[in-house]
């Protein structure tokens, strides 16, 4: 484990002991505030403070252009999810190959070295897919803005229809880091695992198998049942590191597991690895993004319902 690993391990730790204390407390009629491990998300302040820096480059995630030319932040440029994402992925997931996001991002001049922040229009979602996927390729430098454009626009910020067209780049994406992602036969191989746990992240009826989107309905053996949008409060922004580490903790997800997320697709399932992982600073989190598509439409999976 690395040094940095080692110390947000130590940091969710403090969380959860001070998620528990205030519940003890909860008599006094007061919470204390416990800050995120990371400073991977970043606030309307902050991306003001920050517009007119070279080293940094704004996109917007999402799959409708025509909403981005209508309003977007100030200097952001648009990737669409389709461009991140790859159905004919040959080992069964759904990410773009690195010579894909290497062309994407070029067309957007972006370099190795600059700072990459994300944003969209619903609950930070597909910011956190595409967020997962420039880690899967090891850009050192991503971030989320926190609330997208609802929360830009509840700021009292103003939306841009200007479109800045930067020089294109050339690009180069790093080698994948194979601990954030994980396979079908990974899962398989882990179902009885009890040093693994599973969170799905879809909604209750996909869950229980009642919503079948694939072959078959039901969900990974042993899994637990976490919907993503439970780590999200109204406005569209992650709820506070207290009620995040309280969320997880008493679904029974600790540090001290290898948790593997996974929904119908992988998106739902990133947005969970992006809070585990990133916010809450759990070690060792995967996301499996050939999820149900693949793994109910197998013969072979063992399901559960």
């Amino acid at each position: 484990m690395t040094y940095e690993r080692t110390v947000r391990t130590s940091l969710l730790w403090i969380v959860l002991s001070s998620a528990v204390l205030a519940s003890c407390n909860s008599d006094a009629g007061e919470t204390a505030e416990v800050a995120f491990a990371t400073d991977v998300l970043v606030d309307t302040e902050w991306i003001e403070a920050h517009a007119a820096d070279p080293s940094l480059r704004v996109l917007e995630v999402g799959g409708n252009a025509n909403a981005f030319g209508e309003g977007h932040l100030p200097g952001a440029a648009f990737v669409s999810m389709r461009s991140l994402s790859n159905p004919d992925d040959p080992i069964g997931g759904q990410i773009a190959t690195a010579a894909q996001v290497s062309a994407v991002l070029s067309i957007m001049g972006i370099g190795r070295d600059q700072t990459v922040v994300l944003y969209d229009r619903r609950n930070n979602l597909q910011a956190a897919r595409a967020y997962w996927v420039l880690k899967y390729y090891q850009h050192a430098d991503v971030r989320i803005y926190n609330g997208g454009t609802p929360k830009w626009t509840e700021d009292g910020q103003v939306m841009s229809t200007v479109v800045v067209e930067y020089e294109p780049s050339d690009y180069q994406a790093g080698p994948p880091d194979p601990e954030i992602r994980t396979t079908w036969q990974y899962v398989v191989d882990h179902t009885d695992d009890p040093a693994t746990l599973f969170c799905d992240t879809r909604g209750p009826e996909e869950y229980l198998g009642r919503d079948v989107r694939a072959e078959r309905g039901g969900r990974i053996p042993g899994s637990i049942n976490v919907e993503w949008t439970a780590a999200v409060n109204a406005n569209g922004t992650f709820k506070s590191s207290e009620e995040l580490a309280d969320l997880y903790g008493e679904a029974g997800f600790t540090p001290d597991k290898q948790i593997i997320t996974y929904c119908q697709s992988g998106v739902r399932g990133a947005h969970t690895w992006f809070v585990l992982s990133e916010l809450l600073g759990y070690p060792s989190v995967r996301n499996y993004d050939g999820s149900w598509v693949e793994y109910g439409n197998n013969p072979e999976s063992p399901v559960e319902n």
